[in-house]
């Protein structure tokens, strides 16, 4: 364990596997998203928005979003973790959940991994490092063709007071929510009704 940077741990909050506690190896800069605004998420969202669908989460450090989307019933999740050690936590903790056959960690920068991902994806959640321009980048990867299913919905989690992602041709507003100093910005797949 390196000094500085204790594991981190965090509990599934809804669901099937609702209560299990998720430990993760020390990482700089690991802020897994609370309980507290996950539960408010999956709230905001609904189940329909889960169940027996396909979940894409990026900066997954600890994968807490994807596996409390695969506890909530989603068909599939494929994580997206830049740091090694965290993928093969991750990997391990899938395992441990017996959920490896439902969800696949790919090793990868997120600006890097778009061509590598199947696309169709129901529900994506993207929380980069706070401190990082990551958050601008990601419009673009957006709007990659056939990435988001029609109707699908995209939650950005970023650092309450910062520039919150924006919502483009192809992504609809739909709610911001502050809690404490995180914020997060929902956002749906389609077109606005003329």
């Amino acid at each position: 364990m390196r000094p500085g940077h204790p594991p981190v741990t965090t509990r599934i909050s809804g669901g099937s596997h609702k209560g299990r506690l998720i430990r993760t190896p020390a990482a700089a800069n690991l802020r897994p998203t609370s309980e507290r605004v996950r539960s408010a998420i999956f709230s905001i969202i609904g189940p329909e928005a889960v169940l027996e669908k396909r979940v894409l989460d990026l900066y997954a450090g600890t994968g807490v979003l994807g596996i409390e989307a695969l506890s909530r019933g989603a068909a599939w999740a494929d994580f997206v973790e830049r740091n090694g050690r965290l993928c093969n936590a991750l990997r391990k903790l899938l395992r441990q959940l017996s959920l490896e056959s439902n969800a696949t960690v790919v090793q990868s920068q997120v600006s890097r991994a778009w061509p590598a991902l199947a696309g169709g994806y129901d529900l994506v959640f993207a929380d980069p490092p706070y401190d990082s321009d990551e958050i601008g980048k990601l419009a673009s990867g957006f709007q990659i063709p056939g990435l988001i299913a029609e109707g699908g919905l995209v939650v950005v989690e970023y650092r309450a007071g910062s520039d919150p992602i924006e919502p483009t041709d192809a992504l609809i507003h739909v709610t911001d929510r502050r809690y404490g100093d995180t914020a997060i910005t929902v956002l749906k797949a389609g077109t606005v009704d003329a």
